[in-house]
């Protein structure tokens, strides 16, 4: 039944038999033939057998006659068996030996001869042919997998059709997709390994020039006065700093997009990781007096994820409303719910964001033409839009320009 359902099978079968009924009725024809032939030479043997008897004994023709026209009795078989079983005319006679049938032996070998050469050929070539589309197609196959070795998937099988070809083009295009996405990923893994090294190399560049020109200073300037020496330690204290916050956070954003980060999937209180992410940035908003203000319409508002890593996207926000708030600004933190999802608003009173930089705020290293924060790296909006989406949240932004900014963040509940 698996066989019926390959239109290769279904073509040899329908052909086969065609070429069967054509060579038995080439056989009936041949063998009615011949028995024609024999009844001839039988017929003649019977007249002539007929005429040299009545030759000599005319008076027996009624009794001969009678005995060529009909069925011999037993008895009479039986007498003539005995008679000729004397000069060698038996059932054990070879069928060359036969008077009767010694012309016609040969005749019928060479055309029989003749018949199976006329029916083997045509199922060879029949067969030859069939057997050649299914190489054809094998070979088609052959060719399409060296050309996926060799990185070419151009090469598409039809699987359209129905059968053992039609499944084996399928699964086969299946396969070269999936190996061309694993090159593809391979590609990108790459890619994003060399992006990573020249990022991380080029925002180290700065601070590590800094270092190096202060010490500089310091070790060749040996009557520099203490007040301007404890300056310089501070400065390079402030560039360790930085430097340190950029290789953790570049780890992080690497490991990030490398999809190396399994997050936790708790149900956890949304305050919590706010609290959490305002309480680390207290100090950086004192200095520049901006108050951080929580709204808690609940104090109960819950959503599915991983506490630590949503307060670490949490704190890059809000570390970025504060680089770009004046001093004396304020952020409110927002928390609100609905039966469908959890949210969140971060909104600044700060320089706000020009619409042609708004859809590219989320890339790594991207930082606005016109920006003026030098501290601003560029990875923290980055790194909290991995750290929301890996948890199958979403966060959006609005802003205008000399008015603020607001971020908004949303989690499904339920989906874990």
């Amino acid at each position: 039944m698996n066989l019926l359902k390959n239109p290769e099978f279904k073509s040899i079968v329908t052909k086969l038999a065609v070429m069967q009924l054509i060579f038995a009725a080439a056989a009936f024809l041949f063998v009615l033939s011949e028995l024609e032939g024999i009844n001839r030479a039988i017929t003649d043997q019977n007249t002539a057998l007929a005429g040299k008897i009545l030759l000599t004994h005319p008076e027996l023709e009624d009794e001969l006659v009678g005995y060529i026209t009909r069925d011999a009795s037993e008895k009479e078989v039986n007498r003539g068996r005995q008679v000729l079983m004397q000069y060698g005319y038996d059932l054990r006679m070879d069928i060359g030996s036969q008077p009767v049938l010694k012309k016609l032996y040969r005749v019928i070998e060479a055309k029989t001869a003749v018949l199976v050469l006329a029916c083997l050929i045509p199922l060879v070539l029949l067969v030859g042919r069939e057997y050649g589309l299914l190489f054809s197609r094998v070979r088609r196959i052959s060719l399409a997998s060296e050309k996926v070795v060799e990185g070419d998937f151009s090469i598409v099988l039809p699987e359209d059709r129905e059968g053992d070809f039609g499944i084996l083009g399928y699964h086969f295009n299946q396969m070269a997709n999936r190996l061309k996405l694993s090159l593809d990923t391979l590609k990108q893994d790459k890619l994003f390994l060399k992006n990573i090294i020249s990022d991380i190399s080029h925002q180290l560049k700065t601070p590590l020039s800094s270092l190096i020109m202060l010490n500089e200073i310091m070790t060749k300037d040996k009557d520099m006065n203490q007040q301007t020496r404890l300056d310089f330690l501070d400065k390079s204290k402030a560039q360790l700093y930085r430097m340190e916050w950029l290789i953790k956070n570049l780890l992080k954003l690497a490991r990030l997009e490398a999809g190396a980060i399994n997050f936790e999937r708790n149900t956890c209180l949304l305050l919590n990781s706010v609290e959490t992410a305002a309480a680390s940035l207290n100090m950086k908003a004192m200095e520049k007096c901006i108050d951080i203000n929580i709204k808690e319409h609940s104090r109960n508002i819950r959503f599915n994820g991983d506490e630590e890593w949503t307060a670490e996207a949490f704190a890059n926000i809000i570390k970025n409303c504060i680089e770009h708030t004046a001093a004396g600004g304020r952020i409110d933190i927002d928390l609100y719910e609905t039966p469908l999802f959890s949210s969140i608003t971060i909104r600044d009173t700060g320089e706000g964001i020009d619409k042609k930089d708004i859809p590219r705020i989320f890339e790594r290293f991207y930082k606005a033409g016109d920006s003026t924060k030098t501290e601003s790296v560029g990875i923290g909006l980055s790194l909290a839009k991995l750290i929301i989406e890996g948890q199958n949240g979403t966060i959006a932004v609005k802003s205008e320009k000399g008015k603020g900014t607001e971020f908004i963040i949303t989690f499904l509940k339920g989906v874990i």
